[in-house]
């Protein structure tokens, strides 16, 4: 019995693992939790990269990880701009795309947030 409840409990955490991590079955963008606070716009003086950092919290490290080596899939080292701007707009691989929930100015921050090595 001890056996059964264990497993029973090991199958419902995985399968809420894998949905919070977009592995619902789905890339459709409309399962991506909105921004509740979009922003105005990412500038150059620095509040971009505070921006990147708080689009990335709120959207992506519940996956990647706050370093970005987390379960969904490691993207720490990624530096292709125009390659994680693709991925954050249109999703991939089980990720949803953003398009739809993000502004073109939080996902260019976040964009650039991940590329210059998530700091």
């Amino acid at each position: 019995m001890g056996r059964l409840v264990l497993a029973l409990t090991l199958a419902v955490v995985l399968a809420a693992t894998a949905v919070a991590c977009g592995g619902g079955g789905t890339d459709d963008a409309t399962d991506a939790s909105p921004i509740t606070t979009p922003s105005e716009t990412a500038s150059a003086t620095g509040a971009g990269a505070d921006e990147g950092a708080r689009v990335y919290a709120d959207n992506c490290s519940g996956c990647h990880g706050a370093d970005g080596t987390g379960g969904g899939e490691s993207i720490a080292g990624e530096d292709d701009a125009a390659g994680i701007r693709s991925v954050v707009e249109s999703g991939a691989e089980g990720m949803p795309g953003f398009s739809e929930s993000l502004s073109a100015a939080e996902i260019e921050a976040v964009t650039e947030y991940v590329a210059g090595g998530l700091q």
